[in-house]
């Protein structure tokens, strides 16, 4: 799975790939971003899997901080 900066949908995958193998890791995953997906429909909120570390980096990169 890949992923730029990481975040907890990516630790989940890699947690899961030790215990269950690859394929299963994949749809469990999937499953997790349908049901985070459905959750921001519903509520009307925003997912923020961001590291408060590489959001810093970023809101600085552009001069927002």
């Amino acid at each position: 799975m890949y992923s730029q900066h990481g975040g907890k949908i990516k630790e989940f995958y890699e947690r899961l790939y030790v215990k269950k193998g690859a394929k299963k890791s994949i749809i469990a995953t999937s499953r997790k971003m349908i049901e985070v997906l459905y959750t921001m429909i519903r509520t009307g909120n925003l997912f923020d899997s961001m590291p408060e570390k590489a959001l810093n980096r970023k809101l600085a990169q552009y001069g927002l901080m």
